[in-house]
């Protein structure tokens, strides 16, 4: 439905009718009472009928989607100062992806699925495992950059900046811990670029657990970029706590599914936790 040229009301000198099916609306308010307004500023309840109660659905959703943007945006402007997408990967895309003839299968995957992301008809993701980081990261920045070009929030982060986030909320009053795991939870794409390179702590691991769980639940998607296989990721952040990274491991696996680069395309694709290939 567009809703730019839906007319979902007619104005008549006698008030307002439904423009799906011409039922007389009541003006909600006191506004209406004053001799001088005009009809086009008076609000008037909505109208019952089917089609009046499918466009409202799609409005109101249209109109929550703003107003997150706006929330999110908000937020993001007070804690990235150069950007949530480093300067030097704001150039990276598909098409200059410079292993494309080894990696043509992982291309055409990775941009479909994005785009299905852009579309909102993919709630899973994806870990993209590959041996060279910066590989990694430039199909990382593509699909952030895809995502940011059509109007969308695509935040991409190492493990550490996120981290770091959350601690400068502690001595910050402009931005709260709970405003920033908000926003990794909740965020149209979250990107966490090389994850296992770095040391993970236990108090770190479940701040993440938390944003991978809410997206989760959310029906989120999320894009992993590592060199290591799950089994090295479990060793990676079981450190401190096994338990939680048996935990964190499991629904990483469940909400993703895995692609490999690699130097030939036949072997493209491996399966990191359904029996399917892919969703896209």
């Amino acid at each position: 439905m567009d809703l730019e040229n839906v007319n979902f009301k007619v104005i008549t000198n006698e008030g307002a009718k439904c423009g799906f099916c011409n039922k007389k609306l009541k003006p909600v308010g006191l506004s209406y009472l004053y001799a001088n307004v005009n009809h086009d500023m008076v609000e008037y309840e909505r109208c019952d009928c089917s089609e009046a109660i499918a466009f409202w659905r799609q409005y109101d959703s249209k109109q929550n989607e703003k107003e997150k943007q706006r929330k999110y945006r908000e937020i993001i402007n007070k804690i990235y100062k150069d950007g949530s997408i480093k300067k030097k990967l704001k150039y990276c895309n598909f098409l200059n992806f410079d292993r494309f003839k080894d990696n043509q299968e992982v291309l055409t995957t990775l941009i479909k699925y994005t785009h299905l992301c852009i579309e909102n008809k993919v709630k899973d993701g994806i870990i993209i495992h590959g041996s060279i980081g910066y590989e990694n990261t430039h199909l990382a920045a593509s699909i952030a950059n895809e995502i940011i070009r059509n109007k969308k929030i695509a935040l991409l982060e190492r493990t550490s900046s996120i981290i770091d986030r959350i601690k400068e909320s502690f001595n910050k009053t402009v931005t709260t811990e709970s405003e920033i795991m908000e926003l990794y939870s909740n965020v149209d794409m979250l990107i966490i670029d090389d994850f296992g390179s770095e040391t993970i702590s236990k108090w770190a691991l479940e701040k993440l657990y938390r944003i991978i769980n809410n997206r989760y639940e959310n029906e989120l998607p999320i894009v992993i970029t590592t060199r290591y296989t799950r089994e090295e990721l479990m060793e990676k952040i079981a450190i401190e706590n096994r338990k939680l990274a048996e935990e964190f491991i499991q629904i990483l696996y469940k909400m993703c599914y895995g692609i490999s680069l690699i130097k030939n395309d036949r072997n493209a694709k491996e399966k990191a936790s359904k029996s399917d290939q892919t969703k896209c």
